[in-house]
């Protein structure tokens, strides 16, 4: 049986026009990269096709500066992808919709939900985001195996998806 976020996903994903993709973290912090490795692997498997309707941008921890830059790309759908405590095992993955106004997760910063607003004011697309249980996010470590694989994992199938989607 497929994981509830891969199910999501697809239903949510399902038919998408031009998605980007923010890979967010700190890359010295063990754990707190994974986002930032979802979006090393992603660009790495997108064929040259596919990377003209997929934008891949490894953001950091410097999300609100990129707010020009989103606007420029004009995505149908963003998709933000994190290490995230959820009190789960190290590697499980959570995928939600976010809307502005609508605080569905009490562990996303109010700070996120600020940059929420402004995203969602500058873009029309659907914004949604995907977080990885970290194990570690201790300064100078490298990131554990299960949110590596856990990485892979979205990374795999967000690839997947987009070869067979996108229009």
């Amino acid at each position: 049986m497929p994981d509830r976020w891969v199910e999501f996903l697809k239903k949510e994903l399902k038919g998408i026009d031009r998605l980007l993709v923010l890979g967010t973290g700190n890359a010295l912090k063990a754990d707190d990269a994974a986002g930032l490795l979802v979006a090393s692997l992603l660009d790495r498997r997108l064929s040259r096709r596919q990377k003209a309707r997929i934008k891949v941008l490894r953001v950091y921890e410097l999300i609100d500066s990129y707010n020009r830059r989103i606007k420029r790309l004009k995505p149908s759908h963003l998709v933000i992808v994190d290490a995230l405590d959820t009190g789960h095992q190290p590697g499980y993955i959570m995928a939600t919709r976010l809307e502005p106004g609508r605080r569905k997760k009490k562990k996303i910063s109010s700070e996120f939900y600020q940059l929420l607003e402004k995203l969602t004011a500058d873009s029309a697309c659907r914004i949604y985001f995907i977080g990885i249980q970290p194990a570690l996010l201790d300064f100078g470590h490298p990131i554990s195996p299960p949110v590596k694989e856990a990485s892979r994992r979205v990374a795999e199938y967000i690839s997947t998806l987009a070869a067979g989607s996108i229009r």
